[in-house]
């Protein structure tokens, strides 16, 4: 039944807008190119409407990740095995090592 009384609604619109003279649907074209014209002018303003509250909150973000990185220490790099190598391929400590007890040392990885 609804589709009858669509369609039925249709006919009757479409005959009254036949029935109309040449000025009032030209006055009518215009109303609604001026209504649509102000709907899209809407449109742009409702989206810029925000941009100011976009603005504050980039620059809330910026603020507390500012204040939360100027707190932090940057921890010291580990000494790497390198130094260590340095330590052990010098020549005075090679002869301490060479004069050591080297059965010692054997005995000692044996237990």
């Amino acid at each position: 039944m609804s589709e009858e009384f669509a369609k039925k609604a249709r006919e009757l619109f479409e005959d009254s807008v036949e029935r109309l003279d040449a000025g009032t649907r030209s006055k009518l074209t215009q109303a609604r190119n001026r209504a649509l014209d102000e709907v899209q002018k809407g449109a742009v303003r409702r989206r810029w409407i925000w941009a100011p509250a976009g603005g504050f909150a980039l620059a809330a973000v910026v603020a507390v990740g500012i204040v939360l990185s100027t707190g932090r220490t940057h921890p010291q790099p580990a000494p790497t095995a390198l130094d260590d190598l340095e330590i052990v391929a010098d020549q005075e400590n090679l002869d301490l090592l060479q004069d050591q007890d080297v059965e010692f040392y054997a005995w000692l990885d044996e237990q």
